[in-house]
């Protein structure tokens, strides 16, 4: 993978100076391989069909028109989003890019995936998911990881990081509270008590 080798350069000295530049070449390195390696659909009417049909995405069909999905997924495209470094792009597509089941494919660019949170946030008012939509690809707001994560998503965890957890001084309760901190720290939730 010549994008960690590149990455790695950045810290080797030359000329008395590290090399800034290797990670814009990182950059485009892991770019390529990315694009290479995601599943490619034609259109979004394509995209949203396979996606439910594979259990991918919830049932966004219910709550939005084709045409207004498409709207919002042509708010994020329109924007021409740019990685700035290595490290952003390599974190998206490694945490919060959905794979397929074997997680050998990508199945969304960074734009995709604020579509379906945007339209999941929206909760079938379109002019809403658009308003968020362009929000988050402008990188004005961003949700909070568990929900950016999630949202949209028929396959999730919570979408929510903290959960806190009232305890009273009894073995029941004891037991029930650490049997649910379990549970909740399984899905990605933190734990407050």
């Amino acid at each position: 993978m010549r994008h960690i080798e590149l990455n790695n350069e950045i810290t080797q000295m030359a000329d008395g100076f590290y090399q800034l530049e290797k990670d814009q070449e990182a950059l485009q390195e892991f770019l390529k391989e990315a694009r290479e390696n995601t599943l490619p659909f034609s259109n979004v009417r394509e995209r949203i069909a396979y996606m439910m049909e594979q259990d991918y995405y919830y049932n966004v069909l219910q709550e939005y028109s084709l045409e207004e999905i498409e709207e919002v997924y042509a708010t994020t495209y329109e924007e021409n989003f740019q990685f700035q470094s290595y490290m952003a792009v390599s974190k998206f597509y490694k945490d919060y890019a959905l794979k397929t089941n074997d997680g050998k494919q990508y199945l969304e660019s960074y734009e995709e995936r604020i579509a379906i949170v945007s339209l999941y946030l929206g909760r079938g008012n379109a002019e809403k998911a658009k308003k968020y939509a362009q929000q988050m690809i402008k990188q004005n707001y961003q949700p909070a990881t568990p929900t950016f994560l999630n949202a949209g998503r028929s396959r999730r965890g919570e979408m929510v990081s903290c959960f806190l957890l009232e305890m009273d001084d009894s073995l029941n309760s004891i037991g029930f509270n650490i049997n649910t901190a379990m549970q909740l720290s399984k899905i990605g939730g933190g734990v407050n008590q």
